[in-house]
């Protein structure tokens, strides 16, 4: 039995429309006779995910229910959010009283867009935006019908920043942090959605043993679903949906649009995880390179792309699904397909809901349907999710891509593909050629005048005697920066440490001694060795750099 007060569905008053994604932990279906907010523009399409009967001995049911009801704990604001950004379980489903599985809330349609086969011939199919989609070439991305440049690629990386950071202050850690467990898309901006979310800790517990993606791994010995963990396969992230590789682990070209993020990318995989910077600090540098980032989309090149890797199955696969499109979104734009499903005014209505704190689930024309709560019941939108367990796929005949699916583009090369391939022609020599000279080579242009010299950039760090922290970088002067560092420092007796033009500056904390001090350097490692002697020991809690230029 769940605790009163938690939204609990019987299984028998669920009337399931097909199925829509299956792996080794359950199975996920529509559900034709169920709405999230029904208020709110007819409400939101509801799906099921049944576990599979080999995992029910395994599963935690408190745990479980202990996720439903959180959006009830939380504030107004924070409970919308987790609601918009996450797949987060919004009711128990049970059998006679025991737990079974839960409901959640279809995919939006945002995160969908029309894939198209690199074999050509098909108007195109919906499928799911899985961010593993992105971690190809940039010709078999634009070869499927997605529209996407570096500067969409790094705002997708600072919204997931954003959203670990605020995942992490809830006490929620992700994971199994892997493209498949991940949706994007680019209109109206770009941003992620998560799903998988039964995965997930909260406050340490889980619903189920933690599982992993191959070569998504955290250090062998390393516990799993921590801060630090989340941080390590975010870095992975980063790392190959800048090299459009499945398993890169060289930050090069990270580090090509901005040396900042390839340090901090060098950074996060570490194998000592206190070493690990926060995700607040990735979305910081994230932002600002963005900010100079190409925002011209990738485009198809002329010649086939290579065969898209496809990645090894999961350790443990776990089942996916979204509701059925409402609409087919329009051909060509950018992103990842169409705008969302009704008016912008209806996607206000729905936060409307929530702030208001009406986060109920509503269940009409449910019958017999049961469920503990009474009055308004805590509510988290969810989304679903398929799983993917190799690399996109080509299937045309389901919106949601299977393990059986491929698209693997043809290396031999059709005859209509071949270029002239007739007999060459020469021309005859004549038999008398008449001599000539050459004209004189033109005078050499004259050397370009040198460039202006580049801007200094300054930067601070101030520290208040409770550690809270203050960073500014990229200021025209040293007191600007100094200014903005204890601007942005919370604690009225923040001093600042350390201030540095063209580098990085760090601050280092000594326990012996209970005292904090500031160094610098060229790059973040040696800024913070050089805080670490200043200290005479301890550890470094914060670094930042300003921006740096490439020759």
């Amino acid at each position: 039995m769940t605790a009163p007060g938690i939204p609990t569905v019987e299984h028998g008053t669920l009337t399931l429309g097909r199925q829509l994604g299956q792996g080794g932990q359950g199975t996920v279906y529509q559900v034709a006779n169920k709405k999230i907010n029904e208020a709110v523009g007819g409400g939101w399409d509801v799906v099921y995910k049944e576990y599979a009967a080999a995992v029910l001995p395994h599963l935690d049911p408190a745990a479980l229910a202990s996720r439903v009801a959180l959006t009830g704990t939380l504030g107004a604001a924070e409970g919308r959010w987790l609601c918009e950004k996450t797949a987060w379980p919004a009711a128990v489903v049970q059998r006679h009283g025991r737990t079974c599985g839960f409901l959640m809330r279809a995919v939006p349609d945002r995160f969908r867009f029309t894939f198209r086969s690199l074999a050509g011939g098909t108007a195109g199919t919906q499928r799911l935006a899985n961010l593993e989609y992105l971690l190809n070439d940039d010709s078999y991305v634009a070869g499927i019908g997605l529209t996407i440049s570096d500067r969409d690629r790094l705002a997708l990386l600072a919204d997931l920043a954003a959203t670990l950071t605020r995942l992490h202050r809830i006490g929620i850690t992700v994971g199994d942090l892997s493209p498949k467990n991940l949706l994007f898309t680019t209109t109206p901006q770009p941003e992620c959605f998560l799903i998988d979310c039964d995965a997930m800790r909260l406050h340490g517990s889980t619903v189920l043993p933690q599982a992993e993606t191959p070569d998504w791994q955290v250090p062998a010995g390393e516990e799993k679903a921590t801060r630090t963990s989340d941080i390590y396969k975010f870095a992975l992230l980063a790392i190959r949906l800048l090299a459009r590789e499945q398993t890169a682990t060289d930050p090069a070209a990270l580090a090509a649009l901005s040396p900042e993020l390839g340090a901090l990318a060098r950074t996060s995989l570490t194998a000592d995880p206190a070493r690990r910077p926060t995700p607040s600090l990735w979305a910081e540098q994230l932002t600002a390179a963005g900010a100079t980032a190409s925002a011209a989309p990738a485009a198809p090149s002329a010649a086939r792309s290579r065969p898209p890797r496809r990645p090894s199955a999961p350790s443990a696969q776990r089942p996916g699904a979204g509701g059925p499109p409402r609409h087919t979104p329009p051909a060509g734009g950018t992103g990842t397909g169409g705008q969302p499903s009704g008016s912008g005014k209806a996607a206000v209505a729905v936060a409307a809901v929530i702030v208001a704190g009406i986060l109920a689930l509503t269940l009409p024309d449910s019958g017999s349907s049961s469920h503990n709560a009474s009055g308004s019941s805590p509510q988290s939108p969810y989304s679903t999710y398929s799983t993917i367990g190799s690399g996109p796929g080509d299937g045309t005949e389901s919106e949601y891509p299977t393990d059986e699916e491929s698209d693997e583009p043809d290396p031999t090369p059709s005859e209509e593909d071949d270029e002239d391939t007739a007999d060459p022609t020469y021309d005859t020599p004549d038999p008398d050629p008449t001599t000539y000279s050459p004209e004189p080579d033109p005078p050499s242009p004259p050397a370009p005048p040198p460039p202006p010299p580049r801007p200094d950039h300054y930067g601070a760090i101030a520290v208040g005697s409770n550690g809270s922290l203050g960073r500014a970088w990229d200021y025209r002067s040293r007191s600007a920066a100094r200014q903005a560092a204890l601007n942005r420092c919370p604690s009225s007796d923040c001093k600042v440490l350390t201030s540095f033009a063209n580098g990085c500056g760090a601050v280092a904390y000594n326990r012996s001694a209970n005292h904090y001090w500031g160094g610098h350097g060229a790059t973040p490692a040696e800024a913070q060795r050089n805080a670490i002697s200043h200290a005479g020991g301890g550890s470094a809690i914060t670094w930042v750099c300003t921006t740096r230029y490439r020759s």
